[in-house]
């Protein structure tokens, strides 16, 4: 068992609100059609969702958004979506969380829709999603003009976000310029990364694969600490990078530490899941953001690992909020007695 101590939690909270990050990945809109099932359909042998209530709101990049967003983290968006008028309802959504409308770049191709994700969920069950998306890397000039924009951003902001969802934002060569201009800036960078660029993220100071990730990446299977402390240490060499951090499911997460070359695992909190979606967007942003506010490493591991625990015990892709953190350290005995 790790321990915080609450003084330093509480500073670093209280820093939150002047802390600003930059997200750079794939935008999702995420749409949720909520009902509930009292018959099976005649014209064929499926469930009939009859939907109550509907929601919509922002998924991948922009889930790491409303995560800062409720912590009162201050963020600035680069991103691609559709010329189309979900794009709208993205933008809007994303000027409510926090975030800046002249510091946002959100590039407009015609190449793409802007990509939308239905959920039909009956109770507590998810019965299907729907996916509209078609994926195209970014073009040299769009990648030019995303690299433009963070450059001009960099300075002002205290940590960098890159959520790889594999849609086509994150190119090999935007995450190469990305990196160094902010390791140029002496800037925290952290990666929730996409197998297919696994070993692209050189220099990151932590990526947060789960466990599935991470060991595809490698070739073998991840179930024992042993493993994934080698596998953590071996990636975080590969890439040049000072941490590592494997998220693990039920058996919580793995942090090592190439400063004190060790691995340390820190079980999970949560007490009842209901939905894991989201959950690795709820790590990278209250780890990043506690980082960026004055805790260390291990640290910020411990309230992410918190935070995680509250949000898989909501439905959908959730947040927690800064009351609900606090709640969940002082119950789990988080805090140095």
């Amino acid at each position: 068992m790790y321990y915080l101590d609450k003084s330093r939690y509480l500073d670093a909270a209280s820093r939150l609100g002047k802390t600003k990050i930059i997200v750079i990945g794939d935008l999702i809109l995420d749409e949720y059609l909520i009902g509930e099932v009292n018959r099976i359909s005649p014209e064929a042998p499926v469930p009939v969702v009859w939907v109550r209530n509907e929601k919509t709101t922002l998924g991948g990049a922009g889930n790491v958004v409303k995560n800062f967003s409720r912590l009162g983290v201050k963020s600035f968006v680069l991103g691609r979506a559709g010329n189309d008028p979900t794009a709208n309802v993205l933008e809007e959504l994303l000027l409510a969380e926090n975030t800046s409308s002249d510091k946002n770049k959100i590039l407009r191709s015609e190449l793409v829709p802007t990509i939308l994700k239905t959920r039909v969920i009956a109770g507590h069950q998810q019965v299907c999603r729907i996916d509209r998306e078609e994926t195209h890397p970014l073009s040299k000039e769009e990648e030019k003009e995303l690299i433009r924009v963070f450059s001009e951003r960099i300075q002002e902001a205290d940590a960098v976000v890159l959520s790889d969802y594999d849609k086509g934002t994150l190119t090999s060569s935007l995450i190469r310029e990305i990196i160094d201009l902010a390791v140029k800036h002496n800037k925290i960078v952290t990666v929730d990364p996409q197998v297919s660029h696994f070993f692209q993220y050189d220099k990151a100071t932590v990526m947060t694969p789960n466990h599935h990730e991470a060991g595809k990446a490698l070739g073998q299977k991840l179930e024992s600490d042993q493993q994934v402390e080698i596998a953590a240490k071996e990636i975080a060499e590969k890439l040049h990078s000072p941490s590592m951090m494997i998220t693990r499911g039920e058996k919580g997460m793995s942090l090592y530490l190439s400063s004190e070359g060790k691995t340390f695992h820190i079980p999970t909190v949560a007490k009842e899941v209901f939905d894991v979606t989201g959950a690795g967007d709820t790590v990278i942003s209250v780890y990043t953001a506690f980082l960026a506010a004055g805790l260390n490493e291990l640290e910020s591991a411990i309230v992410s690992n918190a935070a995680a625990g509250v949000v898989v015990g909501k439905l959908g892709a959730e947040t927690v909020s800064p009351e609900e953190l606090l709640e969940a350290l002082e119950k789990r005995g988080s805090f140095r007695p």
